[in-house]
């Protein structure tokens, strides 16, 4: 096509060429504009139909259909719905007169056949046009090329997202285009719906052949479609405009032939429709994938990643789309059928394949033959390098296309199981709803706190798992690697395989361990080995918990089973295949069937002293005290007197000390027996808290000592019970991460980090070891950016006080709660520490009869006094005449079950999580991700969908609207930023002030407030690289010294700046003047007295004009609109001027305040109310030693002439140490989860501030 016929096809569409090329792939393009559809009432057929069915019970899947047909294709098309209902058996009920329901049937049936039908009218001019602006539009374009008579071949390619649209749509199309007239005669439509066409032989044959001779010219397919084999067309039309560069793959290679034309049919003004086209243009694109789909996966897959809008859209009715095969991602409920899994297959190829791959084809489809002589294929996927499996065959279909859907199908299943199928990768079904704006997910409210109660969250996973009956069971191996003590893995067994879960941490006193996992392809059980497994995992959760705990064998969201590894495999060199190997499936049997057994007091005389992995217990009943072995004493027994027992120091010997205390004690079968050394086994806790406390020793002796015949051997290994009272911990932090993995897929498309997403959604209160209080701090500054970029770019007249405004109703804490509130945010917070005294694995429960059947048996109890409340996790037993009192104590444990599924959370608190989510998405994926997680989190910036729209939709400043600046100064300012200004008339309207006659300010005043905010941002930024720990209270400290306007005046005459503004005004540059020589004065003052190399904020006592710092904030908003509403220049001007002004003025020891002020203000800032400075004066020295103590810790000391010097070198050591150890006080303080606060504390910090003032030492 000549540039004249170019021009001649847009003069007659009205349309403009997106893009045309030489290239052999890509044929020429034209974007075709149409009018939004403005809502529309229903036609005068359906609104009779409503009457006589209001209900909806006869005709609801029609009335749905009409509607569909009305919005994509005008009222003629709904009422064309009705007819085609009659003309099909069935779809409009016969009559049938003994039946109220079937006479209303015939009603509507007599309606639908007397109804005088119209035709489709096409102009808008028009008071009968009854189809919408797209379809006219669509209509030009097709009479366009009736001059081609019978050598036009033509396909329409349609997107519907919901699954009852498409064949509704395509049918009615075709049906429309068919009876209309005017210069559309020589079209034959045929619409091709359903999943017929992939897996008949003879239907798909018969539409190709009628495409191929002409007794179809016009084929309208829907997206599902579009893998068919079906021969190239003079036109292809994509009628709905959605990013999907597969989709547009398979336009490419239908549009083929020479003179082949790509039509995209876009709304005008629709912002997504504009985006998602410029993805097809060059450099957006690559132009492998047109071969690929070409030669239906014959080829090497490209490794570039695929950018698709993953809505899978799905056959028939819902009901039957149930009972087809699928895979169900358990985290997030959505399913992958195979219909969707060639599309997802080359999505997973191109993430995995590497450059360097050896290039084979993904999809080799052959024939083969099968009985009766019938032509059927085969396909088999060749998967990259690198993964658990190389290649899949797929199953016997009768058609390719049906073989490739199969064997896609066949690969994602397995790659599934084996754990290399990420979440992300399955298709969502349909669009979330907008939210509803009155809509609160709130359950109660607190007016008083303004608290309000929200449901907590649950992770679906485990109630989506237990849906599959099957002994396919998917190894997830716990690994706890603790120096000093052996902890053997556990493997958990899911019905679905888990997702992804880090790695992550458990804290013990003084220390803490990394906990590592294992995913592993599934295992197959029989039915023997799947009951014993059962029991060992009841078994288990009663001994961790104490508790006698129940579950059915259906209703396990998974199982455990211990791991004994041979002395040279450590965790991480299991073989994941032949994990069975390594299951201990004696102390599976042994543990399923029983809870301890006896010693046998003759084989105890021949083992040696140590290396028993045993556990014991002191009574011959499942709930009670247990311990470890330490070793076998052969040289004492029973009348031994040991020295190390406090326990036994009032008696002769242990028989004595027995016969005392033991009830119905009769002595002992063998007086010779050794004696077992024991520890006491820790109770279970919470060690996802970083504060976790040494255990208080008990008030009565430990024991130290056991006789073995009054003792038994509990039937779980030491090494394995010791992982297993972690397994609370451990289970807890999983569901938090499929917490996670589900608020990712539903709100965010996995774009965030899932350590990153569970520190935004984890509050302080929770006592985790991350919070999201340092994201909220960066969250906070990027949305302020944001905001200001966006008041600024909307409101091009307004002055410096409505931008502020208009910035305030997008990020006001109540605007984001409200907003987070709507799309269920809320609930996804985690609030509350974990309470391992309520853990029970999901669908168990504490069986009552066994609560009040649990007995002391005579003889059995190794002391009197024993307390009996096993059901708070303390390891004794309840007598049956307690069964009253173990039915008082469920209802009072009804409270911290309630509170397992709600919360109560501030508005704040909410508003925080939102700022928190965002800081997360920037750190994750950079500034257009957090715009994303912006949106979703439906902040309001309703008119931008990426950054670039910033640049498109800002009105450019013109030049006129400033004064020039003097010869030199614009080379002599970009000298000093590190940075050439691409519109220098904005440097002048940043340097030129508002004394200057005739000048209007309020350019000024905007760049300054748009400076403001990135200044603000990019120092934050600089924080978190420069103090990568530091709490947030200090870096709120930071950050406020950064950006006042007394430093950001002192750095505008460090660089010299102050000598290029623009001002009119004597008295301005007296001042100017006067404050120069006075910070320089200061500064050099300060350089003599500084204690170190690094100089205080010398300026501070000088009192600095505010023009000094506006022009510094006013040059970076002037440098951002200047590079196009990106970074580029400010962040030079940042890393080269006011990046060594901080690193040499500003830290937390230079700040202006007294040291100890500082330390107390970062303290309280961090919620901690245990600390003090201990001062002493020396006996034998002047000098006075100070101590500053921390929840009982002395975490710096100093001495000094004075208590005042003392203090004070105390504190700047004590600022130093939480610099160098930033995890100090989150391991250490637990002032927010004890709610230690009171008004003494208060009390007490307030004087010791005061102390400082009246010290004098406050600079």
């Amino acid at each position: 096509m000549t540039g004249a016929d170019i021009e001649t096809m847009e003069r007659l569409l009205l349309a403009k060429t997106a893009y045309s090329t030489p290239q052999r792939l890509r044929p020429l393009q034209v974007v075709i504009q149409y009018d939004p559809t403005h809502p529309r009432s229903q036609s005068r057929l359906t609104q009779d139909i409503h009457q006589l069915d209001p209900s909806g019970a006869i005709c609801k899947s029609l009335s749905r259909d009409a509607h569909y047909a009305l919005q994509e294709l005008g009222s003629c098309a709904s009422d064309l719905v009705w007819r085609r209902a009659l003309r099909e058996t069935g779809m409009i009920p016969e009559r049938h007169d003994s039946n109220p329901v079937k006479e209303e049937a015939s009603e509507i049936r007599n309606l639908v056949e007397n109804w005088d039908f119209s035709m489709p009218n096409t102009n808008p001019s028009s008071r009968g046009f009854n189809v919408t602006p797209k379809f006219s539009r669509l209509v030009q374009v097709l009479r366009a090329y009736e001059p081609c008579g019978d050598d036009f071949r033509g396909i329409i390619l349609g997107e519907q997202a919901h699954p009852l649209r498409q064949s509704c749509i395509a049918t009615i199309m075709a049906d429309m285009l068919r009876v209309m007239t005017d210069g559309l005669e020589f079209l034959r439509p045929f619409a091709v719906t359903g999943n017929l066409p992939v897996i008949d032989v003879r239907y798909q044959a018969d539409m190709r052949r009628g495409f191929e001779t002409g007794k179809y010219n016009l084929l309208i397919l829907t997206k599902t479609l579009e893998d068919l084999d079906i021969p190239p067309a003079l036109l292809v039309i994509r009628y709905d405009t959605f990013e999907s560069q597969l989709s547009f793959s398979y336009t490419c290679a239908y549009a083929c032939l020479p003179s082949s034309r790509i039509v995209h049919m876009a709304e005008n003004g629709n912002e997504e429709h504009r985006q998602a086209l410029s993805r097809f243009s060059e450099g957006e694109f690559n132009e492998w994938w047109i071969p690929v789909v070409i030669h239906s996966g014959g080829v090497p897959i490209p490794p570039s990643p695929l950018t698709e809008n993953r809505l899978t859209c799905q056959f028939g009715d819902e009901a039957d789309i149930g009972s087809w095969p699928c895979i169900e991602d358990p985290v997030t409920g959505r399913r992958l059928y195979e219909h969707d899994a060639l599309e997802t297959l080359y999505r997973f190829v191109a993430l995995a394949q590497k450059a360097d791959s050896s290039g084979a084809p993904l999809l080799i489809t052959r024939d083969v033959s099968v009985p009766q002589n019938q032509q059927a294929w085969v396909c088999t996927v060749t998967l990259p390098v690198g993964l658990s499996i190389d290649h899949v065959i797929g199953p016997t279909r009768l058609t390719p296309t049906h073989a490739r859907r199969s064997a896609a199908y066949e690969a994602c299943v397995q790659l599934y199981e084996h754990g290399a199928f990420h979440s992300n990768l399955f298709p969502v079904t349909l669009p979330h709803p907008k939210p509803d704006p009155t809509v609160s997910a709130a359950l109660a409210a607190d007016k008083a706190s303004g608290n309000r109660c929200y449901p907590r969250k649950r992770s679906i996973f485990w109630s989506n798992s237990i849906r599959l009956h099957t002994r396919r069971l998917f190894p997830f191996v716990v690994c706890v690697d603790r120096r000093g003590a052996n902890y053997a893995p556990i493997m958990l067994l899911t019905r679905q395989p888990l997702p992804h879960i880090p790695s992550f941490r458990l804290f013990f006193p003084g220390t803490s361990e990394t906990v590592g996992n294992l995913r592993a392809p599934p295992l197959e059980l029989d039915e023997q080995r799947m009951e014993a497994l059962y029991l060992f995992t009841l078994r288990l959760c009663r001994a961790i918990s104490n508790k006698p705990l129940v579950c059915h064998l259906e209703r396990m969201a998974y199982m455990f089973a211990p791991l004994k590894l041979p002395e040279q495999v450590d965790a991480s060199s299991l073989d994941p295949v032949h994990l069975t190997d390594y299951i201990s499936w004696d102390t599976v049997e042994l543990a399923g069937n029983t809870w301890m057994v006896k010693f046998d007091l003759e084989e105890l005389r021949t083992l040696p002293e140590g290396g028993h992995d045993l556990v014991v217990q002191d009574r011959s009943v499942e709930f009670t005290r247990r311990y470890y072995v330490a070793r076998l004493r052969q040289d004492l027994t029973p009348l031994s007197k040991p020295e190390d027992s406090p326990r036994e120091a009032g008696y002769a010997n242990l028989v004595e000390y027995c016969r005392a205390r033991r009830k119905c004690f009769e002595g002992l079968s063998d007086y010779s027996q050794p004696l077992i050394e024991v520890s006491g086994v820790t109770v279970t806790g919470n060690h996802l808290n970083p504060t976790t406390r040494v255990a208080t020793e008990p008030v009565k002796a430990a024991v130290k000592y056991l006789i073995p015949e009054l003792s038994a051997k509990f039937t779980i290994p030491a090494s394995t019970f010791r992982t297993a009272l972690l397994l609370p911990s451990i289970t807890k932090r999983i569901e938090d991460f499929l917490i996670v993995h589900e608020l990712n897929a539903n709100l965010f498309c996995y774009s965030i980090h899932e350590n990153l997403l569970l520190s935004a959604i984890s509050a302080p209160s929770a006592g985790f070891e991350v919070d999201y209080e340092r994201l909220e701090f960066f969250g906070d500054s990027f949305l302020k950016y944001l905001a200001s970029v966006y008041a600024f770019v909307t409101n091009p007249a307004q002055h410096e006080g409505a931008l502020h405004a208009a910035r305030q109703r997008i990020i006001s804490n109540k605007v984001l709660m409200q907003n987070a509130d709507r799309i269920g945010l809320p609930q996804y917070i985690q609030s509350k520490p974990f309470s391992h005294k309520v853990w029970y694995p999901p669908n168990f429960t504490v069986d009552p009869l066994s609560v009040s059947s649990i007995a002391d048996p005579a003889g059995s109890g190794d002391e009197i006094d024993i307390t009996a409340d096993i059901l708070q996790g303390k390891p004794d037993s309840v007598s049956r005449d307690e069964e009253k009192n173990a039915s008082n104590v469920f209802k009072k444990k009804k409270k911290l079950r309630d509170e397992n599924v709600t919360q109560w959370l501030g508005d704040k608190t909410i508003a925080d999580v939102t700022e928190a989510i965002i800081g997360a998405a920037y750190m994750s994926g950079g500034q257009d991700n957090a715009l994303q997680a912006a949106k979703a989190l439906q902040v309001p910036i309703p008119l931008i969908h990426q950054w670039q729209d910033f640049r498109r939709m800002a009105l450019a400043i013109p030049a006129t609207s400033s004064r020039p600046l003097r010869e030199g100064t614009t080379q002599a300012v970009e000298a000093i930023i590190g940075h050439r200004f691409r519109l220098p008339h904005l440097l002048a309207q940043a340097l030129t002030h508002a004394s200057i006659d005739g000048y209007d300010a309020t350019c000024y005043e905007r760049l300054e407030f748009l400076g403001d905010a990135i200044l603000d941002f990019l120092t934050v930024q600089y924080i978190f690289r420069r103090e990568d720990h530091l709490s947030p209270g200090a870096m709120t400290m930071l950050k406020g010294a950064m950006v006042s306007n007394a430093a950001l005046a002192a750095l505008c005459v460090s660089c010299g700046l102050h000598k290029h503004l623009h001002f009119d005004s004597y008295a301005l540059a007296t001042t100017f003047e006067t404050y120069a020589q006075q910070v320089e004065a200061k500064r050099l003052e300060a350089e003599v007295t500084a204690e170190d190399s690094h100089p205080r904020q010398h300026w501070l006592q000088v009192e600095p004009p505010k023009a000094l710092s506006d022009i510094v904030e006013s040059i970076i908003g002037a440098l951002y609109v200047s590079d196009g509403f990106t970074l580029d220049g400010a962040e030079k001007f940042f890393n080269q001027v006011l990046e060594p002004f901080y690193d040499r003025h500003i830290t937390l020891k230079t700040l202006s305040h007294h040291p100890t002020k500082i330390l107390f203000e970062l303290l309280q800032s961090h919620g901690c109310q245990q600390f003090e400075l201990v001062k002493e004066r020396g006996d034998s020295t002047h000098e006075t030693r100070c101590d500053c103590v921390i929840h009982q810790i002395t975490l710096a000391s100093a001495t000094g002439a004075t208590a005042q010097a003392a203090g004070r070198a105390a504190s700047v050591l004590a600022l130093d140490a939480l610099q160098c150890n930033p995890e100090f006080l989150s391991r250490t303080c637990d002032c927010r989860e004890s709610r230690w606060s009171n008004k003494g504390a208060q009390a007490r910090i307030k004087r010791m501030l005061v102390e400082i003032e009246d010290s004098g030492n406050v600079e």
